[in-house]
């Protein structure tokens, strides 16, 4: 059995250990995770049932000694955030969800061109990320990046296919003209927007 030894270390780093030991071990294998740190057991604890291997503890002197069963592979479950499970014990984890909003067809001020090539090195950069944000809103000048024939397009319809809702502002698109532009995502309304802003664990503004 693979022991790892997290004593005197911190949440998240056992949470982190005991899932790349995990990994090492083959299917149906158990692992033997050691803390002496009590949130981190609790967390511990917490993130092992989430992630389906059935943790077994027992306490010796002041010792934590966790034993997990490698499950079955399951993307949902090995995408687990172990930083969104270090909390005080009684206290929520904070969420991991987040909602990406550009405001604009380009990022930051200065240099338009500049600022282009970086929103779209962001869309980019974003789909090979392990976390992805649950929702994609584009507003005002924002909805350039969901037209036909642009780059953005493109990847905010691979970012569709990965599973992020993509929502584009209806005022806007009317205001624009260019609702026979729009090539990806879900022409929607400000109640709507407002509701998935409001409802987000943080929201990162372009």
């Amino acid at each position: 059995m693979l022991t790892i030894d997290t004593k005197g270390k911190l949440c998240p780093e056992p949470l982190i250990m005991a899932r790349n030991g995990l990994r090492e071990v083959k299917e149906g294998e158990k692992i033997l995770v050691i803390s002496d740190n009590e949130t981190s057991f609790q967390n511990l604890m917490s993130f092992l049932s989430d992630l389906g291997a059935n943790p077994v503890a027992e306490q010796k002197g002041g010792e934590y000694l966790v034993e997990a069963t490698k499950p079955p592979e399951s993307p949902e479950k090995s995408e687990k955030n172990p930083e969104a499970y270090c909390s005080a014990p009684g206290v929520p984890a904070p969420s991991d969800d987040y909602v990406v909003v550009a405001r604009s067809y380009r990022m930051g001020e200065g240099d338009e061109e500049l600022g282009r090539l970086l929103i779209r090195g962001y869309f980019n950069a974003l789909k090979g990320m392990d976390n992805l944000p649950t929702h994609i809103i584009m507003y005002n000048g924002g909805i350039n990046l969901a037209l036909k024939d642009t780059d953005t397009a493109i990847a905010l319809g691979e970012l569709e296919d990965k599973g992020v809702t993509v929502i584009v502002c209806g005022t806007c698109v009317d205001f624009y003209e260019a609702k026979e532009k729009v090539a990806v995502g879900r022409i929607s309304n400000m109640y709507q927007i407002a509701n998935i802003l409001a409802e987000a664990g943080h929201v990162i503004y372009l």
